[in-house]
């Protein structure tokens, strides 16, 4: 009897140490666990504000250089909580410049800031597209540093990348073979060649002269222009030869290949001295 007292009291004890381990209520606690987000870095998104009487359309410029460069910049409307970066027009005794100053998204400002000169004295809203695109290049290779980029290497904007359309007024196969002769001519010197104008930002136009026969003889001159993309003539080569007459009626053969070694050894001094940073760059 004692026996079975004693059991039943200890199974009335371990009931009450199992009550006691269940988890305690816990009154007025959310059912769901909350949880904090912090802000995205500024080079996973960074906002770029309008400038007020700037540049039209620079924020978009510069948006889209920065996010060729891995940051994921936008314009337009501003998001909450993001890093921003905030455009103002300076004017210094050395003249004006463009600053640009980065916040944070509780608007304290890092004390991260570029300037970027403005040149001539016309009104920062009439600058032209050109211009824009610069300072737009500028303007974002610096923001990129200032988040612990490489920013943009300028040496490489100058870069020649050419296209050769046919030539003009070779007799014979000329117009053809001359510009593909010139073509693998400028590629052997370790220029880039492109097969359509997109995308060059220089242009190789060849243009042949030649004289009626006299004595049955016949002289050719060649002439080759290296012109940017917008139509700036940077130089020309000329060449000068005495042929047999009607001797490049038909095939060139050889003759392109001997005529466009020359032209394009021309041409290729004329982008060394055109791009000098480009060639310092490479050496």
């Amino acid at each position: 009897m004692r026996y079975s007292f004693v059991i039943k009291a200890l199974m009335l004890i371990w009931a009450i140490v199992l009550v006691g381990c269940q988890p305690l209520e816990r009154p007025f606690q959310p059912e769901a666990k909350s949880s904090w987000r912090a802000a995205p870095g500024p080079r996973a998104a960074l906002y770029v504000e309008p400038i007020k009487d700037g540049p039209a359309g620079i924020e978009k410029a510069i948006a889209t250089k920065l996010q060729e460069l891995g940051i994921a910049a936008f314009p337009g409307t501003a998001v909450p909580n993001r890093y921003y970066v905030q455009g103002n027009i300076i004017e210094t005794q050395d003249g004006r410049y463009l600053n640009w100053a980065i916040f944070d998204p509780q608007k304290r400002d890092t004390g991260l800031y570029t300037l970027e000169k403005l040149s001539g004295t016309e009104n920062p809203a009439d600058i032209t597209p050109e211009t824009i695109e610069m300072l737009a290049i500028k303007s974002a290779s610096d923001i990129d540093k200032l988040l612990g980029g490489d920013g943009i290497n300028f040496a490489t904007l100058n870069k020649p990348v050419i296209f050769v359309p046919i030539v003009e007024g070779a007799p014979g196969d000329g117009s053809e073979s001359l510009a593909a002769a010139i073509q693998d001519e400028l590629v052997r010197l370790g220029l880039d060649v492109l097969p359509t104008e997109t995308g060059a930002n220089f242009i190789v136009r060849g243009r042949a002269e030649i004289t009626p026969p006299k004595f049955e003889t016949q002289v050719i001159e060649l002439v080759w222009s290296l012109e940017r993309r917008n139509g700036e003539q940077v130089g020309q080569i000329r060449q000068r030869n005495r042929i047999r007459a009607g001797s490049l009626n038909g095939a060139w053969g050889d003759v392109a290949r001997l005529a466009a070694r020359g032209g394009a050894g021309g041409v290729y001094d004329l982008l060394k001295k055109s791009e000098p940073d480009y060639f310092k760059s490479k050496s």
